[in-house]
């Protein structure tokens, strides 16, 4: 499996219904088309933040977007020292072969690369393997931080690097 930044002849059509699609099969997500459409237009982000994608036997099976820091409206927390990853799905049927820990691991080295002590993040309640999966990789709960978005809770988390 390879994680890259997205290339210029990725379809990004593709990778954003990949996105809806994680985003579709999760118990009690909340239906918002709006919200929806939003995360699946991969294109409108490549001028603001990274999209990255992991790629496997030829195809895209998960995309986040990388938020390196303040200056897009996609930096959602009042922290300029740490970088953020949103809008995060695997293919459901890529789910649970180790796709998402791969692409976490990507933001961790990324942040580390630019020299920044953390990575903050929102997932929500319905994103139970997603939670799971950040506090095995060893991010803590940071509830001072929790969103309410219109009666949909964003529940925060921090992964801190160790650098001073």
């Amino acid at each position: 499996m390879e994680i890259r930044r997205i290339a210029d002849d990725d379809d990004t059509a593709h990778v954003g219904a990949l996105v809806q699609a994680a985003y579709t099969a999760l118990p009690g997500m909340p239906d918002d088309d709006d919200y929806l459409r939003y995360i699946g237009d991969v294109s409108a982000r490549l001028d603001e933040a990274e999209v990255v994608v992991a790629v496997h036997d030829g195809r895209v099976v998960g995309c986040l977007t990388f938020v390196s820091g303040p200056g897009t409206h996609h930096h959602e927390f009042d922290d300029p020292h740490a970088t953020s990853f949103r809008y995060f799905g695997v293919d459901p049927g890529a789910q649970g072969s180790g796709v998402g820990r791969a692409m976490v691991g990507w933001c961790i080295d990324e942040t580390r690369r630019l020299g920044k002590p953390r990575i903050r993040i929102h997932t929500l309640d319905a994103m139970t393997s997603a939670r799971r999966l950040y506090e095995q990789m060893g991010f803590v709960r940071t509830p001072e931080f929790d969103e309410n978005w219109d009666g949909i809770e964003g529940i925060a988390y921090a992964f801190e690097l160790g650098l001073s």
